[in-house]
Formats: structure tokens, sequence, C-alpha cells
């Protein structure tokens, strides 16, 4: 079943032999859920003209409303995630090969994901292997001791697998098809295996544990490109700040012998915002995927709060270059300092 990435656009082509229009069914659902019976969409088009006869529909836009993350849910041992992080869907096409008469085409199911693809790879680009990491596999992870991150990873192959810590202790993964967590929570290397005639690695992640004395760190949880959650740890000095705005009224004096208590304007609709810097401390050079990640998720949370990430740019440093390499970001606090929430 492919796999799909649905903040960026995935088409579904309709073009066959006497067709004047098309349609196509869109099922969607989670995996808590029975699949439908009835299409969650149906979309339908005439051709533009005998010899422009091909009918493009973007399905993504529809399958996102079916992915909700808020935040991850902290765990120290293997656990399948959260059905909110993905969905199913299966599209059915149809030829119009007259007035609302329609013919099936063929019919095609989906895996969906939070993430985006990339413009150098092209239209439609698609995962069709059994089993993923949704995570960057060649960044080195940093993690401060005793805290509970993971990585997400898609498993639909049998038979069963294994996940292997660095103690080499074996934990078993009874169930396919689903999206997993792989916590990580000692340091050195951590493989995802199959058990087969060969134990073989499948998939490895480096992770670091930090002792930071000096400062508190602060761990920033995001979905990453592939859609899935991120933990980007910030070790060292944070700066905290707020913003405050309200509008201002002239006033009427109570007489022509005015006050001098009172002043001649008055504010009112206070309200205020409260703003964090956060610094890595030093990090690996390919850590610039990923803060490209966090500077575009749409869903960040620093110490499970939710947060919108304010700087826009980044500079992608290298060693060569800079030497030591610190990244320091922007964050703004997603709610306002007086509750206002209706």
């Amino acid at each position: 079943m492919k796999k799909i990435f649905v903040r960026s656009p995935y088409t579904i082509a309709i073009n066959e032999v006497g067709q004047i229009g098309s349609k196509v069914e869109l099922f969607i659902w989670n995996a808590n859920i029975a699949e439908p019976t009835t299409p969650t969409y149906t979309m339908s088009k005439k051709i533009v003209s005998e010899t422009q006869t091909e009918n493009v529909y973007n399905i993504s836009n529809k399958c996102v409303e079916f992915i909700n993350e808020k935040n991850p849910i902290y765990t120290s041992i293997v656990a399948t995630e959260s059905f909110k992080n993905w969905c199913f869907a299966k599209v059915k096409r149809y030829k119009e090969t007259s007035s609302n008469v329609f013919v099936l085409i063929d019919e095609e199911s989906f895996i969906c994901f939070d993430g985006y693809t990339s413009f150098l790879a092209g239209a439609n680009q698609d995962e069709t292997t059994d089993n993923i990491p949704l995570f960057n596999t060649d960044i080195k992870i940093y993690k401060q001791e005793g805290t509970t991150e993971y990585v997400n990873v898609w498993l639909d192959e049998s038979p069963y697998w294994y996940f292997e810590d660095a103690t080499e202790t074996l934990f078993q993964i009874e169930s396919v098809g689903s999206l997993y967590k792989i916590p990580y929570s000692i340091n050195g290397t951590y493989k995802i295996l199959k058990l087969g005639v060969n134990l073989r690695e499948k998939f490895r992640f480096k992770v670091e544990s930090i002792c930071e004395p000096k400062y508190t760190p602060i761990v920033c949880s995001f979905i990453n490109r592939f859609g899935g959650w991120s933990f980007l740890t910030f070790f060292k000095a944070h700066q905290k700040s707020i913003e405050v705005k309200s509008s201002t009224f002239n006033l009427m004096p109570e007489s022509w012998n005015y006050n001098t208590f009172v002043g001649s304007n008055k504010q009112f609709n206070f309200n205020g915002t409260k703003k964090i810097t956060c610094n890595t401390g030093w990090v690996d050079e390919n850590y610039s995927e990923l803060i490209q990640d966090l500077l575009v998720s749409q869903v960040i949370l620093l110490d499970d709060i939710p947060v919108v990430c304010k700087s826009t740019s980044n500079e992608e440093k290298t060693q060569l270059k800079d030497k030591n390499i610190n990244y320091t970001i922007n964050f703004e606090y997603n709610f306002n300092l007086l509750n206002d929430v209706i």
C-alpha cells in the first residue's frame, strides 16, 4: 500500500478513451473506526474539450483533515502511536460515458502521513516500501538524561518485528500495519530488526544523553517532514519576554474643572503574549535538516506547551565555516496572557 505525505499535493488523474467527464470517490478513516461504506467526499468534473480530456483531483487537502495530532504521548516501552497521527484513504476512479452515467475504472488504497515532499523530487512522491522510518536516520539525537522521547516507524511487513536497544535486549512488536513509537532512553545505537532466517538490521538511529549542569533544558516536540514526531532539546540559555498590546481612546472630562488625578485618555482591551528565545548548544552539522523541519512545522510544543516558531529564516551552518554550531530559535507561546477563550 502506498504511503503519501498530505502536506504536499497528491493528484488522481483520469484520462480514459471516450470519457465526457469523471468522478472520484474518496473514502477516509482513522484506525479506530471501520472503513466507511459511503464516500467521505465525491468530486466530479467535465472534460474541458475533446482535445483536453484529462481531469486531475487533489486528495491531500481532504485527507489532512483526518490527521489531528496535538501532542506526543511519551512512553518508555515500544507502543503504537495515536491514530490521530495518520489515516487511511481509498480512491475509486470513475469515467463518465454519458450524462450522469459513471463506469468504475479502478480503486487504490493509501496510508496518509502529515508530512511533505520536496519540489526537486517531483510530483506525486510516495513510499511503496512496507516499512518506513518517519525520521531522518542520518541525524544524531541529543537528549536530556532521564527523558523518554521516541521515534516513529511504520511497520507493515510480516513476520514479527523486534526492537533492540543499546543493551541488546529484544522487545517484540506483535502486530504490523501500524505506526509505532520506538523509545530511546539509553545511550548508544538502536536497531529495529526483523526475525527471519537471520536477525537482520533494518533501521538504525543514534542517541546521546547529555547532563546539563548549568541551564534548564527545554524539550521541543514537533511534527517533522515525514509526519512523525521529532524531539529537539535546547540545552543552553533561554530568554523569556512579554509583549502587551492595548487600544487607547481619549476621554471626555467629567466637567470643565477636571480632576488632575485622572488622565485625558484610557487604555482598553489589554492582552499580551509571551516569547522565548532558545539555544541548542553545540550540535552536529546535519542538524540543519532538523531545524528546517522545525521552522516549517505546523505543530510545535515546548515542554508540552503550544508555541509558534517566530524565526522565519535560518543560516545553514557548517563546521568548516562556523566551527562550533549552535542554533538560536525564537518562539511565541500560542495563547494570550489574559485568557480570552470563549
